[in-house]
């Protein structure tokens, strides 16, 4: 018991201590205390660690300080099951709406291309989780990096495939608009 307390008390103190954190894109971020973050870019000048900010101003990274490199869970199993799922390969092309005013165009890469009432916006996607049962996708949409289970930036979309494999719900719209949008392979 006095172990388990011990460990718990020096992982939570080294979480507690860490403000620069490298994201799994290998961007490194500032965590700061207001709950926002700052991308930084860390070097090494005369043996010293500094953080160099966007704005040209730098921070010294104290020598107590760890950066994480990563976080561990068991989330990582299922983003590994979402790769490689035969239902998120299905996602890969060109979605559009009856009417033609939604497109979303998935390209292998992870871009995604959507034209919503003539206007196209291109940003990434990274799919998440997978439920072949209920044929659920979910799709993390403009991420900006992510520490195993924390997401800096974007959204998450859940995405329905219907049983043929042509029609997709975005339930995640369907939620915030109150109508069902139905969008269909092309």
């Amino acid at each position: 018991m006095l172990k388990k307390m011990t460990l718990f008390l020096m992982l939570s103190a080294m979480s507690f201590a860490s403000q620069f954190v490298t994201l799994e894109n290998g961007k490194t971020v500032l965590l700061k205390d207001d709950g926002t973050y700052e991308q930084v870019t860390l070097i090494k000048k005369n043996g010293k660690m500094i953080a160099l900010k966007k704005d040209g101003t730098w921070e010294a990274v104290p020598e107590n300080v760890v950066v994480a490199e990563t976080v561990v869970n068991e989330k990582s199993k299922a983003v590994y099951k979402a790769k490689t799922s035969k239902l998120a390969k299905m996602l890969i092309g060109t979605w559009e709406s009856p009417d033609g005013s939604l497109v979303y165009k998935f390209e292998k890469g992870g871009k995604l291309s959507i034209k919503n009432k003539n206007k196209w916006v291109e940003t990434t996607y990274k799919v998440d989780d997978v439920n072949e049962k209920m044929r659920n996708v979910v799709v993390n949409i403009g991420e900006e990096g992510n520490l195993g289970f924390i997401s800096f930036g974007g959204e998450h979309w859940i995405l329905h495939i219907d049983e043929d494999g042509k029609t997709l719900h975005n339930e995640s719209l369907k939620l915030r608009t109150l109508k069902d949008v139905v969008l269909v392979r092309k």
